[in-house]
């Protein structure tokens, strides 16, 4: 008998739930999904990403993965309600008289 490589391990049966509000829909295998997340390091300011699927990338820490486009749109806007919200509170914050 010849020595081999050994079997590959059995790839585990990922499976991934849509982050849209109020989804959560599984994932399928012929499905065309996309994959959503956010940086701030690039342009030291907030950045939402959108890309199609990628196994590489929905397998990231923090990487969103989106069912559609209406969870997409969904996402981005509590993204851009965040980002102004945040914007707004330092304004406040940056403007209050100093004690």
């Amino acid at each position: 008998m010849k020595a081999g490589k050994p079997p590959a391990p059995a790839a585990a049966n990922i499976m991934y739930r849509c982050a849209g509000p109020n989804c959560g829909t599984l994932k399928g295998l012929t499905d065309h999904w996309w994959l959503m997340w956010t940086s701030f390091l690039e342009f030291n300011r907030p950045v939402l990403y959108l890309c199609p699927w990628d196994d590489e990338i929905a397998a990231r820490e923090g990487t969103l993965h989106v069912c559609g486009e209406l969870c997409a749109q969904r996402l981005q806007s509590q993204f851009m309600g965040n980002v102004r919200e945040n914007q707004r509170t330092t304004s406040v914050q940056e403007t209050a008289p100093q004690k």
